[in-house]
């Protein structure tokens, strides 16, 4: 094993570690664990197979648009198959999906790892507009409630719209003048060690290749439904599971609007935790959920933890349960795969 590797699993752990100290420090757990013996866990189960399965299902047939420049009509099986073994494996280890994808979809449909690898990064291109633009109607909708809660978020607001603002002049550049922004990149990296700037510059390479897809409107626009799309079942995903322990629930119940509107909130957040390098998110996730159910929307933390354990195992075993079946069913090994992920 690498060092580079080694370091990777030392700060993974360490973060892990910490986060989990942070979102069950003070808790008492007693209490909690009363809660998750008395839990109807059905409605955490229904919001996260919907997420996990339909979830992926979207995202497949999304990067099979992002691939049809490559190869059109690979097969949904396929693609569906290869997401879920990825996000397993990102759970596992954390951004081993990204490289382990290209491989075996290279593998099943003969293509150009690197060609696919293009795609998964405009990808999370996208995902990460679509998490910003989200951010930000979070951040107007509730603005009162934050300031409220963070009185210096409104230096945050101004920060965001303006990452916002050239990420999208950024892409549009690309998309416009792929050569210069190629020009301005190797600028740019040209101060940095050789090893590291050859690196940067073949992402980039790639990243180019895999906007070609962009520039075509037709396919432009089935990227953005899907991507809206898969958004709003994320969401659902986050909100079902507010029944299991009465979040955000009243005498009289809630509207669904409403109740779409704090679960939005609490999404953009929870994807903040994807951020950080920690085995499938474990401890960022939990403090998140805490943090935003307890400040925001004065759920207890008992009750705030209850829903981050559940719905983080919950799809942790999904994912593992899904991701195995086709892991053995397309007779692969872990010590392939982790050849790949190295």
């Amino acid at each position: 094993m690498s060092r580079g590797r080694k370091l990777n699993i030392v700060i993974s752990t360490l973060l892990l570690a910490v986060f989990l100290y942070l979102a069950f420090r003070n808790v008492n757990i007693n209490e909690l664990w009363n809660i998750l013996k008395t839990t109807n866990y059905l409605y955490v189960f229904i919001g996260m197979a919907l997420g996990v399965f339909a979830g992926s299902a979207i995202r497949a047939v999304r990067w099979g648009v992002l691939l049809e420049p490559v190869k059109k009509d690979i097969g949904f099986k396929n693609l569906f198959a290869t997401t879920i073994i990825g996000y397993m494996m990102n759970n596992l280890f954390p951004r081993s999906g990204e490289v382990i994808r290209p491989y075996i979809l290279g593998k099943h449909e003969n293509i150009s790892r690197a060609s696919a690898f293009a795609t998964i990064i405009v990808e999370r291109i996208i995902d990460t507009v679509m998490f910003l633009l989200m951010f930000g109607v979070a951040l107007l909708y509730f603005q009162d409630k934050i300031t409220n809660a963070i009185p210096s978020i409104g230096s945050a607001v101004i920060i965001l719209s303006a990452a916002i603002f050239l990420m999208l002049a950024w892409i549009l550049f690309m998309l416009i003048s792929p050569q210069k922004s190629l020009k301005v990149v190797k600028f740019v990296t040209g101060f940095l060690p050789a090893k590291l700037h050859e690196k940067v510059d073949n992402i980039f390479d790639s990243l180019l290749t895999g906007f070609e897809v962009l520039k075509k409107p037709s396919l432009f626009f089935r990227i953005a439904i899907y991507s809206i799309l898969l958004w709003a079942v994320y969401l659902f995903s986050t909100y079902i599971p507010f029944y299991s322990f009465n979040i955000l629930l009243t005498d009289n119940g809630t509207s669904l609007l409403k109740g779409l509107w704090d679960a939005n909130l609490l999404l953009v957040l929870i994807n903040v935790a994807m951020f950080i390098p920690s085995p499938a998110a474990t401890g960022p996730y939990h403090y998140i959920c805490k943090v935003t159910l307890v400040n925001m929307f004065a759920v207890s933390e008992t009750n705030a933890l209850g829903y981050g354990t559940t719905t983080h195992a919950m799809s942790f075993v999904l994912y593992l349960i899904a991701g195995l079946f086709y892991f053995f069913k397309y007779n692969y090994k872990f010590s392939e795969i982790k050849q790949q992920a190295a």
